[in-house]
């Protein structure tokens, strides 16, 4: 299977670029359809990669290099560093009590632990609208099997 891939694309009526997986879209911002007529600017192999090339794509020359400093730097985090919402909500499932029950002191001193700078209320609405638990009154949930 080949690697995934994204576009850099300009935009030959609005000359704004933007993110594509391929050459035969629209632009996000006049609607335009591109086409041979555009300009392809760079591929990337990531989404991280894309936002980075985009931004510089639609800056002004003369600010391009302070801000590829800017993001390079930021986006520099270590990506084993990063807790991705499903191993937040394995974490809360070993943390509920042995009727699936969980408590939002359990998952701000989760979130607290993991240095994940996130509302705890919000993780847990997340939660339900995906269907992984179940409000059972204010501050508690159950985790569904």
């Amino acid at each position: 299977m080949s690697e995934m891939r994204w576009l850099v694309i300009r935009c030959h009526v609005c000359k704004q670029c933007s993110g594509q997986r391929k050459t035969d879209s629209r632009c996000p911002h006049c609607g335009a359809k591109l086409g041979r007529e555009s300009e392809l600017v760079k591929e990337c192999n990531s989404s991280a990669s894309l936002h980075v090339e985009v931004s510089l794509a639609n800056t002004p020359a003369e600010l391009r290099d302070e801000l590829r400093t800017r993001l390079t730097s930021t986006s520099a985090v270590d990506e084993s560093e990063t807790v991705s919402p499903s191993a937040l909500f394995q974490a809360l499932r070993k943390l509920a009590d042995e009727e699936g029950v969980v408590h939002l002191s359990a998952v701000k001193r989760l979130l607290e632990v993991r240095s994940v700078d996130a509302p705890s209320l919000g993780l847990m609405e997340q939660a339900e609208l995906e269907g992984l638990v179940v409000r059972l009154g204010e501050d508690r949930w159950m985790f569904f099997e």
